[in-house]
């Protein structure tokens, strides 16, 4: 049985900074990102630990796209998983 998977506020808000960030000089590019990140989320939902233990109780999955990736920190609870970030590997933070 899979884990539900929420989105957080701000994991929402990156979603769309990220989407359009891409759609500026590729929308080829910006929907194979976000196909990419909806099946992380599908990986979370089926293996919820897939993710590396990080501090604070969170963890930390990090998705290859093109040269670099994506960076999905979210948060385990009995009942579902919350993705609470989402960051391009390579951006300042």
């Amino acid at each position: 049985m899979n884990t539900p998977v929420r989105l957080a506020r701000q994991s929402l808000a990156d979603r769309d900074r990220l989407f359009e960030f891409l759609t500026e000089t590729n929308l080829a590019a910006a929907e194979r990102a976000m196909s990419v990140l909806s099946q992380a989320f599908e990986d979370i939902a089926a293996f919820p630990e897939i993710g590396r233990a990080g501090p604070n109780g969170y963890r930390q999955l990090i998705v290859r796209f093109g040269k670099a990736g994506y960076e999905i920190r979210y948060r385990l609870y009995p009942d579902r998983a919350v993705i609470t970030r989402i960051f391009h590997t390579r951006e300042d933070r």
